[in-house]
């Protein structure tokens, strides 16, 4: 389930969702009041209950100053998603329109009947690149740490995060990736970060919280699409020191390992040593 900030209520786990709460947490990094933004507000003809937007941002006047509509992250953005926003439009009347799938944004500025295209986000945003600061509780909720972290994990955890997620400070893509098969009872569904780590090969990797509180990183080595081998560090274990704590799935079959000779878990992470240290043992 997700948590909608909004609605104040969970809802399902779906693409569209999922983009979504990620425009509405920017929003709100940027300094837009959680007052003033809808989602799901029908429009037009009452009769017509397709008619409901994604997201809609008032002024301090309750004046709609953006509609938002929000695409699932494998939909492109084409001309018929743009008529749709703007056919929405003409019973909101708000001055500006953005299209986004999460992967791509679409600004436009209406002027009278015309609807022109923005080449950047409009000064009504901020233009500058904000870092959030999340404490431990804050990435809890957002599903990348365990509840039941000792002190030092969630130390180590503030470190690391941060560095695998917030935007400039490493070069990667994101991206919500889905899997049929279950290695182990660990749901793998989540986040990921992925980095090009050869011509033929991405590494992607993610903290998940079980749902008993227990906190795993994974890495998942893919091959040109196609996934290769796993690596699911048990973090609980690896800081109280107990091995082995670590399962590396591959072709081969399952192993367990300590993943303390590769990851020295008593330093600061460092992003590229992670990587490294990852990278290394997954590709054994």
């Amino acid at each position: 389930m997700l948590w909608n900030s909004i609605h104040r209520k969970a809802l399902k786990n779906r693409p569209e969702e999922r983009v979504r709460l990620r425009v509405i947490e920017y929003l709100l990094m940027q300094g837009w009041s959680k007052h003033r933004i809808t989602t799901e507000e029908a429009i037009g003809n009452l009769a017509d209950t397709s008619m409901r937007t994604d997201i809609i941002c008032y002024n301090q006047q309750f004046k709609p100053r953006i509609l938002i509509e929000c695409k699932a992250e494998h939909i492109p953005l084409t001309a018929k998603t743009a008529q749709q926003v703007a056919r929405y439009n003409q019973n909101v009347s708000a001055p500006f329109l953005l299209m986004t799938n999460g992967q791509k944004d679409l600004w436009y500025r209406t002027e009278g009947k015309k609807v022109v295209h923005l080449e950047r986000q409009p000064e009504i945003l901020r233009s500058e690149t904000i870092v959030p600061q999340y404490d431990f509780e804050a990435w809890h909720r957002r599903g990348f740490a365990g509840r039941k972290a000792v002190p030092p994990l969630r130390t180590w955890l503030a470190y690391l995060l941060p560095q695998i997620w917030h935007p400039g400070i490493s070069e990667k893509e994101i991206l919500f990736l889905s899997f049929n098969q279950e290695l182990s009872d660990l749901n793998l569904n989540h986040y990921y970060s992925l980095w090009r780590i050869s011509q033929n090969h991405r590494l992607a990797l993610s903290t998940l919280a079980t749902a008993y509180g227990g906190t795993r990183m994974v890495g998942i080595l893919s091959e040109e699409g196609q996934n290769k081998a796993v690596l699911e560090i048990n973090m609980d274990l690896a800081f109280e020191e107990k091995a082995p704590n670590t399962m590396l799935y591959s072709h081969e079959g399952e192993k367990a390992i300590d993943i303390r000779g590769a990851i020295d878990f008593r330093q600061e992470p460092e992003l590229s040593a992670l990587i490294k240290g990852v990278q290394d043992l997954i590709t054994i």
